[in-house]
Formats: C-alpha cells, sequence, structure tokens
C-alpha cells in the first residue's frame, strides 16, 4: 500500500514536470467606439498588456507585464487545440459588441481566430486565464452570460473555415 501511494505521487509529480511546448497566444481585443484595441500577449516568458491607439498621434503603451506565470496556466493554454479551430466565429444578429482576435503560434504553425459576439467553449478559458493573472483594471472586457444569452434565437451564426479573400480594387 505504502508502495503504490508513492508511485501514485512520483506519477503526479512527473506529468506536471513535463516541459510546457513554447507557445506564444495574442488576443487584440477591440472597442471600435472609442478607436483602440488592448492587446494580451502570453508566452512561456511573459505575460503583457498594450494599449493600441489607433488615431494617428497615439503610441503603444504597456499597460502590464509580468513573468510571473502560473506553469497551470500556461498549460492550459498551450494545450488549446487551435489547430480545428475554424478562421471566424461570429453572432450576425448583433452589429457591434465583443470582437476578440485570436493569435496563435506554436512550433511552425501560425493561426488567427475571430470571435464577434459569439461564445466559444475552447477559447473562452483563455480569457478568464488572462483575466486572472492582469489586475482588474485591465482584463479583458467579457461577459459570458450575455454573449450565450445574445446567441440564443440567433439565426444569424457565422462560422468560416477561412478568411475571406478580400481583393483590392
Amino acid at each position: 500500500m505504502r508502495h503504490t501511494t508513492l508511485l501514485s505521487v512520483c506519477l503526479l509529480l512527473s506529468c506536471n514536470s513535463e516541459p510546457i511546448e513554447p507557445f506564444e497566444l495574442s488576443i487584440r481585443d477591440f472597442n471600435y467606439a472609442s478607436a483602440y484595441s488592448k492587446v494580451y500577449s502570453i508566452s512561456n516568458e511573459e505575460l503583457k498588456v498594450v494599449f493600441k491607439g489607433e488615431l494617428e498621434s497615439e503610441s503603444d503603451t504597456i499597460l502590464f507585464k509580468s513573468i510571473d506565470i502560473p506553469a497551470r496556466s500556461l498549460r492550459q493554454l498551450s494545450q488549446i487545440d487551435f489547430a480545428n479551430l475554424k478562421a471566424i466565429y461570429s453572432n450576425q444578429c448583433v452589429l457591434d459588441g465583443d470582437i476578440k482576435l485570436f493569435t496563435y503560434k506554436k512550433k511552425d504553425s501560425l493561426k488567427n481566430v475571430l470571435v464577434e459576439n459569439y461564445f466559444h467553449e475552447e477559447l473562452s478559458p483563455a480569457i478568464d486565464i488572462i483575466n486572472e493573472l492582469v489586475p482588474r483594471e485591465h482584463q479583458l472586457q467579457y461577459n459570458e452570460k450575455i454573449i450565450k444569452e445574445l446567441m440564443q434565437g440567433c439565426e444569424e451564426i457565422l462560422i468560416m473555415e477561412n478568411f475571406p479573400d478580400i481583393q483590392k480594387n
């Protein structure tokens, strides 16, 4: 019995000590009405929140930066299966509101996922994790309950495999 308990503890510890595969996740939270966005970037090395002003005279400003990121959080984020996500998830019943662009880099792959007024079960935990790590005044604006309510009864949900080609004249 004692050896079984010791073996179980060793197995648990070894599972948690596996190295976390390097990755980068950024979430760009758009606020079109106020002409700015915030970019939340997290990697194995740091977490950073950057204000990006969209007006001509504005420059980027780092609002928060930390290297103190729990391994548990990094492990959860590194395990999100971005490869199997579509490019766009959009609730077309809402014209403005919650718009986020997720960019995920891991190894040689890069994936962009645009989420507009849409609750995505696989991406929502990334927002929750980042909000746990940043001060309240810099948290991502995200109300899961309201977004789910806006999706109920909407018959105009757009999910696209790829971003559409934009043709320039």
